[in-house]
């Protein structure tokens, strides 16, 4: 019995997996909006029933969808530096890694970041509540607890400014960065190939956002 209930275990957690990575490919591809329910089914093979069963509806997938790409990005940094190394870096060069791994997105995964344009439009839309949101927002919140605190320390040490609010220097920088990574992905940009290779203006940006956090 117990070797049956395991087995239902991975079986449901390989359909979920399945339907987020189908999600995450149509969302990206085409927008929240223009897919239905359905599509995201038949894409994952697997049955309208069993993606209402896990999600009930669009909302809750893409919001699963959200947490599950923020979780791995995360995970994927404290791999990459491991946790006593990221614990060890002062707010700039914590600042620094966010900048990297969001150029890194967009040179390696850039659906990852259309499926985030595409998802902050549709919850923008239809006036998602933060309680709605706490999925997502609860993935993110050892990212801000580390900030948090290499902000404290930056008052001491002055590695960063701290002349405007931790909330205003966090919410600008992070939006900022993303924001245009998400654009250049998507290829809504101003320029002379949308469709091209933008890692160039990244790191321009990068540097700006770096002068910026200094107070230079």
């Amino acid at each position: 019995m117990a070797r049956n209930i395991v087995r239902d275990e991975q079986e449901a957690e390989r359909r979920k997996k399945q339907l987020l990575e189908a999600g995450l490919h149509l969302f990206s591809k085409h927008g929240i909006e223009a897919i239905s329910m359905q599509m995201v089914a038949d894409t994952a093979e697997v049955g309208v029933a069993t993606l209402y069963k896990y999600y009930q509806n669009k909302l809750n997938l893409i919001i699963a969808i959200s947490a599950e790409v923020w979780e791995n990005v995360w995970k994927e940094i404290l791999q990459t530096f491991g946790v006593k190394a990221l614990e060890g870096l002062n707010a700039y060069q914590l600042i620094e890694c966010y900048c990297d791994s969001i150029i890194s997105l967009y040179q390696e995964k850039p659906e990852v970041l259309r499926f985030s344009a595409n998802y902050k439009t549709y919850i923008c839309r239809e006036e998602v509540s933060q309680e709605q949101l706490k999925v997502q927002l609860d993935v993110l919140k050892p990212i801000g607890i580390l900030f948090h605190r290499k902000y404290e320390e930056a008052k001491i040490d002055g590695n960063i400014r701290t002349d405007i609010s931790e909330r205003e220097l966090f919410t600008t920088l992070t939006l900022t960065m993303l924001g245009m990574a998400e654009r250049y992905a998507q290829g809504i940009v101003w320029a002379d190939n949308p469709a091209g290779n933008h890692v160039k203006e990244l790191l321009y940006l990068k540097e700006m956002m770096l002068a910026w956090v200094r107070g230079k």
